[in-house]
């Protein structure tokens, strides 16, 4: 029973990490080489989709159940301590057994009596693959999903630095600034590059939203830095400061892989840029907020699946995090009542890449939205949504409400 009570307390604390100890479970595999890893990365993503299809959804308000909320810190800079570890790792595989980064290679060789030179002389592209996808998308999802949560916090400076740290490397330090002070004042407004529009498609929205977000991030650090008269261009600037943790990054890479290294961490960026892509586009697509007015559970897309809620910490109760972003992600409320997602993030995520598809389940249920959770000023505004879509159903729907009001509009001026 004791035992039992243990691993119930350690899942309680542990399951919204499960991304950082999948990628922990992997480093023998990438220390060892061969093709082994290639089927543990196959395994991940089948009990991810998996997962998502067949465990259900969890409606539980954990709010108030932990009692020792101060871990979860400690669990959090564990997780990118992990990431980063993870990533170092797979730069000493594209090295050795040319280079023997950090000398990992000789002390295991050492501590094994395993020549791992030779074992890694035999690597074919699945090793590579394999360890490429493990790093990109598992450090992925703790630098959008982990690293996200530690950066919301802004009244405590070493969770906003340990998670900026860990999105150094996935090249995405822009996020701690972009997404606080940006997307969460913005969301739900064209004003917002985050904010996917009624009809676009997942690829041309995630272009558009990358450049954006590093056009506004720029933006916004150059408006601080006016308001307490420094230079834009100085050591004050976070922007540049994040950036310049990058390029530090890059040249290690460079040091030790050469362009190979190089272009293995610009594939990481990549992965770790179009993964939160994903998610913006799943959260936001088509929600209509008139700019005045604050945020409200309707202005989000919302999810409870369980996987969902595992691998990316719950950020998928996503309404509740929008209306109260220093809510702490392990008490955001499941809200029942509010829009939510076609199923689980991974198969959402997956609908969203056949655009045809996208628009003839998503389009309903936008008019649904628009029916029964937009105010009549929302409405409006998602007339106009609809009309601009170039999606039949949606501009159907809006030159019918444009005809309704003009038909209004007559009535009133006979009345």
């Amino acid at each position: 029973m004791k035992s039992m009570n243990m691993v119930s307390a350690c899942w309680k604390y542990g399951k919204y990490f499960v991304a950082a100890w999948a990628m922990l479970l992997a480093w023998p595999l990438m220390l060892m080489g061969g093709e082994a890893i290639f089927a543990y990365a196959l395994a991940l993503g089948v009990i991810a989709l998996a997962g998502d299809l067949l465990l259900g959804e969890d409606f539980i308000d954990y709010a108030g159940s932990y009692r020792y909320p101060g871990l979860f810190f400690w669990l959090e800079t564990a997780s990118q301590a992990i990431m980063i570890a993870t990533t170092l790792l797979f730069l000493w595989s594209l090295a050795y057994p040319q280079v023997d980064f950090l000398g990992i290679g000789a002390a295991l060789s050492h501590l094994t009596g395993v020549d791992l030179a030779a074992r890694h002389a035999g690597n074919d592209w699945r090793y590579y693959l394999a360890s490429f996808a493990i790093t990109a998308a598992g450090g992925a999802l703790v630098n959008v999903a982990i690293a996200h949560n530690m950066i919301h916090r802004t009244y405590d400076m070493k969770s906003v630095w340990v998670g900026r740290i860990g999105e150094a490397f996935g090249l995405f330090t822009y996020f701690s600034i972009r997404h606080p002070y940006g997307h969460h004042n913005l969301v739900g407004t064209p004003a917002d590059p985050a904010w996917a529009r009624r009809g676009d498609s997942f690829y041309s929205f995630v272009v558009r939203s990358i450049i954006g977000q590093y056009r506004m991030t720029w933006a916004l650090e150059r408006e601080r830095l006016q308001k307490i008269g420094q230079p834009v261009w100085s050591i004050h600037n976070a922007a540049l400061q994040g950036w310049a943790l990058e390029a530090v990054i890059a040249v290690l890479f460079w040091a030790v892989a050469g362009w190979v290294g190089v272009l293995g961490l610009l594939g990481i960026g990549l992965v770790t840029h179009v993964l939160l892509e994903f998610a913006n586009y799943l959260e936001h697509y088509g929600l209509v907020r008139v700019p005045s007015e604050p945020f409200q559970y309707r202005h989000a897309w919302n999810d409870n699946h369980r996987m969902s809620l595992w691998i990316v910490a719950a950020v998928p109760r996503h309404s509740h995090h929008h209306a109260d972003a220093q809510v702490e992600h392990y008490e955001l409320k499941p809200l029942p009542e509010a829009p939510t997602t076609l199923g689980g993030y991974v198969v959402t995520g997956l609908i969203s890449l056949v655009p045809p598809l996208w628009h003839a389940l998503m389009s309903p249920r936008l008019l649904e939205w628009d029916a029964h959770y937009a105010t009549p000023a929302e409405q409006r505004l998602a007339a106009e949504e609809n009309l601009r879509s170039g999606i039949p159903l949606l501009v159907h729907a809006g030159e019918q409400y444009l005809a309704r009001e003009r038909s209004n509009g007559v009535s009133a001026a006979y009345a």
